[in-house]
């Protein structure tokens, strides 16, 4: 099937849009969970509180209800770990809120973070209903336009070849795997204070689209991000997953036989 054909002025309007969108996307979200988010954190901080000043006194029963009720907090997204008045954590601000929306629509879902009001669930529906296609339209441009780049690089080392030769495939494996998987695991080691082969699992893992949820950037306490790191992060999965989409694309055009060429009908005798 032949890809659609895309001219710059549209992809920058789908560019444009998308980002737009995503924009939106996120504002929408914060309004809507924020005050929700911050009275469940509140509430398990008190309930925190009121362990630590009684927990010599507590049954075992009354020991394992706290511990159900942090586990359910963590999978509704708080962090119970530090102190309540502690800077930098993590929240349904813009910057989760845009990382959270970039995630879900590139339907790598942590799990970590998800709407939790009756609203914000709606209109996660919504959001995402319509705009799971259009993230894909925007891949499929934004990953030609990737394509486009590794080729102009294959032809500067091989010459112009056929865009189906294994040379071509080989510098386009090897620029991206450098591009979206070596240099950002060492960008992400050095930010969240991870082994280098926690990094490259964690890229792999995003980029693939299994989101396990083990690994996410940006929710540690105890580290430093600067303002937009998320939002980076965001951006960083979705030009990955669109030379993700073209690499399967060019591999499967790759195994695939040659179209023999078809044969000219022959003139019907009167």
């Amino acid at each position: 099937m032949n890809n659609m054909r895309v001219s710059r002025v549209q992809g920058l309007l789908l560019v444009a849009g998308i980002l737009t969108y995503l924009l939106m996307g996120a504002l929408i979200f914060e309004l809507l969970e924020k005050d929700h988010y911050l009275k469940m954190e509140d509430a398990m901080f008190h309930m925190k509180e009121e362990f630590f000043s009684n927990y010599t006194a507590l049954s075992p029963e009354e020991v394992e209800l706290v511990i159900q009720k942090l586990v359910k907090y963590v999978q509704m997204g708080v962090e119970p770990i530090g102190r309540h008045d502690d800077e930098g954590r993590a929240s349904w601000d813009f910057s989760t809120s845009f990382f959270f929306v970039g995630t879900m629509l590139s339907t790598i879902g942590y799990g970590n973070l998800c709407p939790q009001t009756k609203e914000g669930q709606l209109f996660c529906v919504l959001f995402a209903l319509f705009g799971i296609p259009f993230n894909l339209i925007c891949f499929n441009y934004i990953g030609t336009s990737i394509s486009r780049l590794f080729e102009s690089c294959a032809e500067k080392v091989y010459g112009k070849r056929k865009k189906k030769s294994a040379r071509y495939i080989f510098v386009f494996v090897v620029l991206g795997i450098l591009m979206f998987l070596i240099l950002p695991s060492f960008f992400f080691q050095w930010m969240e204070g991870w082994a280098y082969y926690e990094a490259i699992y964690f890229t792999f893992v995003t980029l693939s689209t299994i989101g396990f949820g083990d690994y996410i950037i940006g929710i540690k306490q105890d580290r430093t991000y600067f303002p937009g790191y998320r939002v980076l992060g965001a951006a960083w999965i979705v030009v990955g997953l669109a030379w993700i989409a073209v690499l399967f694309q060019r591999v499967s055009s790759f195994l695939a036989p040659e179209d023999p060429k078809p044969s000219s009908p022959k003139k019907s005798k009167r």
